[in-house]
């Protein structure tokens, strides 16, 4: 029974998070069925937006999924992008770090995202989120940053990761660019 509902789960849970690879998720029900009852409350600590712009807040997600290299979940943030209508040519730019091409709001939300999940210090982006998203949108940020590298952890250590190439933006493919990439040019 155990079994059915959480087949039913992972199957309500693609129509949300789109067409992705989930083999990790068929492997926790099949071997550790509570595990993935654990993993899936994680959304829950996140919770949903409601402070920041879904612009500003699925930039985040995916600069943080960006850093953790994992192709499934940087696609996924994209997907939930798109449900919440953020411009697909706004994440095609974000996926191939053209940040002279999207608004100066989201440049500082990727550098946030990125800065966040390397435990760089981002002193200079929390202060402008701050200042016009307030506290209560920071915290959204922060958790929406920590939650985002929690999923490519796990896929990692079980073995399921996917580097992150092409990620599929409306119609289009579009190659993700690594900040590793960016520096490595400069």
């Amino acid at each position: 029974m155990l079994r059915a509902l959480l087949t039913w789960m992972l199957k309500e849970g693609e129509k949300v998070i789109g067409k992705v690879d989930m083999d990790y998720a068929y492997h926790l029900r099949d071997v550790a069925p509570w595990w993935l009852v654990r993993f899936a409350f994680i959304k829950v600590v996140e919770g949903p937006r409601k402070v920041t712009s879904p612009e500003v807040y699925h930039t985040v997600g995916l600069a943080a999924a960006m850093v953790e290299d994992c192709g499934p979940c940087v696609q996924i943030h994209v997907n939930l992008a798109q449900r919440e209508h953020v411009p697909a040519e706004l994440l095609r730019n974000l996926v191939a770090r053209k940040l002279d091409q999207v608004p100066s709001e989201v440049a500082v939300a990727f550098h946030y995202g990125e800065k966040v999940s390397r435990g760089e210090l981002a002193d200079e982006e929390r202060d402008a989120l701050r200042a016009k998203w307030g506290e209560k949108g920071l915290i959204e940020l922060a958790f929406a940053a920590a939650v985002a590298r929690f999923y490519p952890a796990v896929k990692r250590g079980l073995g399921y990761a996917h580097t992150c190439e092409r990620v599929v933006v409306g119609n289009e493919t579009t190659w993700a660019v690594k900040a590793d990439a960016v520096k490595a040019a400069a």
